[in-house]
């Protein structure tokens, strides 16, 4: 393209032309396409998110751990407190039997001294009084044979509250043990994750850098390669058909700007007289140029 700006000497347009030249031949330095590779994206949950997680998987072991543990308290109980029932009962039925026993035979004392006349005599209280001896004596075996057995179902029934709690403690200290292991679980397959993702993205850092190095090689590869060819292209007519054409049709611009700023006669001993045009332009230029300019019109 001609230059915008007026030219108004011989000196300014020799200055332009080489300008258009050296322009137009000039290396640009490439610009290669970057290849990004993608790293992995990882976070590491903390130790008190890995924590919260292995409580969480272990919610229901801990809940039916709990459960499990008061409803065997729960049954103990139950079980205890039929024994002693059942001790109770045992022990009153025998009473009553022994007392039943009892009246029985004093009616029968009674009957047998009133049969015999003696309803006064002292024999009937003897024999009622040997009677009532055997009675009391038996009466406080079975309750005191009893009353041990209870007993010591009250000393366990006393206890369960203590047994409760060691079976709790016991139970949450199993929970304790079985909590750590599963975070020491969950830190290695973190540690071990945080690991890969290190090897993995340090890796896509090295080939990433490979890249660019490459990249940059051979865009300075190619630079080199066109500067040196500028060097070798000494005239126009060494550069590419295009590019040539296309400075020496700004070229033509600038000189066709510059001499119709004259007049015919001028312009044809402007042209006729100076090698700077026949120089910078192909022949299809020149001839163009000589056509409009180098013939004044008689």
């Amino acid at each position: 393209m001609a230059s915008q700006s007026k030219i108004g000497s011989r000196d300014e347009l020799t200055e332009e032309i080489k300008r258009l030249e050296s322009t137009e031949g000039s290396a640009i330095k490439p610009n290669l396409p970057k290849v990004e590779l993608e790293e992995i994206d990882y976070t590491p949950p903390s130790d008190e998110y890995i924590k919260i997680n292995a409580e969480k998987d272990l919610k229901n072991y801990y809940d039916t751990g709990i459960a499990g543990v008061k409803k065997d308290w729960e049954e103990s109980g139950r079980e205890l407190e039929r024994k002693r029932a059942a001790y109770e009962s045992g022990r009153d039925g025998e009473l009553r039997e022994l007392d039943s026993l009892y009246k029985t035979a004093a009616r029968a004392i009674d009957s047998d001294v009133i049969k015999r006349g003696m309803a006064r005599s002292s024999v009937a209280a003897v024999e009622k009084g040997a009677l009532e001896r055997e009675y009391l004596g038996k009466n406080a075996s079975v309750i005191e044979a009893y009353g041990k057995n209870i007993s010591d179902i009250d000393t366990e029934l006393a206890s369960l509250g203590a047994k409760l709690s060691s079976a709790l403690n016991d139970f949450n200290l199993s929970y304790a043990a079985k909590l750590n292991e599963k975070i020491g679980e969950l830190k290695a397959a973190r540690d071990k994750r945080e690991s890969e993702v290190k090897e993995f993205n340090n890796d896509v850092r090295r080939k990433q850098a490979e890249l660019e190095y490459q990249r940059l090689k051979n865009e300075n590869s190619l630079y080199s390669a066109e500067i040196s060819n500028k060097k070798k292209a000494q005239t126009l007519d060494d550069l590419p058909a295009e590019r040539r054409d296309a400075i020496y049709r700004a070229v033509y611009d600038t000189m066709d700007s510059y001499l119709s700023n004259m007049t015919p006669a001028e312009a044809e001993i402007e042209l006729n007289s100076h090698s700077v045009y026949r120089a910078h332009l192909s022949n299809y230029y020149y001839n163009k140029l000589y056509e409009k300019y180098g013939r004044a019109v008689k």
